[in-house]
């Protein structure tokens, strides 16, 4: 009597008390092994070859099964190293990629993009969030890299904007008028943290960004009291 085939039914926990239907936990293997040496011929005796070929087996998939939990109990460690990471935001200002930005109805929005070369104009153009058009413009030439270009809040009629969220279209062209590479950079203060299906994203007014869009961190400034 064998017992084979049975690695490929072992759970990830390793434990017969979450084992599937139809599927072999650890103890269901290690009770078959003790239960065929229960019930063998005493003639003619299990070969120790077998008999060595599946208790090195079973300690095979224990070793797996202990490895499973070491990797399930780092990825929550990992999990909550992150989710302690991402409360230390609150306050915060954080650049990610986006071209979402808030308005206040008062100062000039700066919008920021990245310019992957040197580019002769870049035209922005301006949307609600309802992706309703507010305006474009042209902002000239901008040296490769990180840029930002102020958009006063105003449609393209001249008539002020009133504060609420909007979002921008970057598109730059070289002196050849080639299309470039631009990439659109949001930035905002990190008010909250929230947490959806282990994971944690930033709160940015209404917005949330997740923890791998975020670019750059900047430190708010200190008080006198904190000098």
């Amino acid at each position: 009597m064998t017992i084979a085939g049975v690695e490929s039914t072992i759970p990830a926990s390793g434990s017969a008390e979450t084992a599937k239907p139809g599927e072999l936990g650890r103890d269901d293997f290690l009770n078959l092994l003790v239960t065929q040496l229960q019930h063998q011929d005493p003639l003619n005796p299990m070969d120790s070859t077998d008999f060595t070929a599946q208790l090195a087996q079973f300690s095979s998939l224990e070793q797996l099964s202990n490895m499973n939990g070491q990797l399930e109990e780092m990825a929550h460690s990992q999990a909550a190293f992150a989710s302690s990471q991402a409360v230390g935001y609150i306050g915060h200002t954080v650049l990610s990629e986006g071209s979402d930005f808030a308005h206040d109805g008062e100062a000039d929005a700066a919008l920021a993009f990245e310019l992957e070369a040197p580019a002769h104009n870049v035209y922005l153009s301006i949307y609600d969030a309802t992706g309703g058009f507010v305006s474009s413009f042209e902002c000239g030439s901008k040296a490769a890299g990180r840029q930002t270009a102020p958009w006063d809040g105003k449609d393209s009629d001249g008539n002020p904007m009133p504060p609420g969220d909007y979002r921008f279209d970057a598109m730059a062209v070289s002196a050849g008028g080639e299309e470039l590479g631009v990439r659109a950079l949001s930035s905002g203060r990190v008010d909250g943290v929230a947490f959806a299906d282990g994971q944690a994203v930033l709160k940015i007014g209404r917005r949330e960004v997740a923890m791998k869009d975020v670019i750059e961190v900047i430190r708010p400034a200190s008080t006198p009291s904190e000098k």
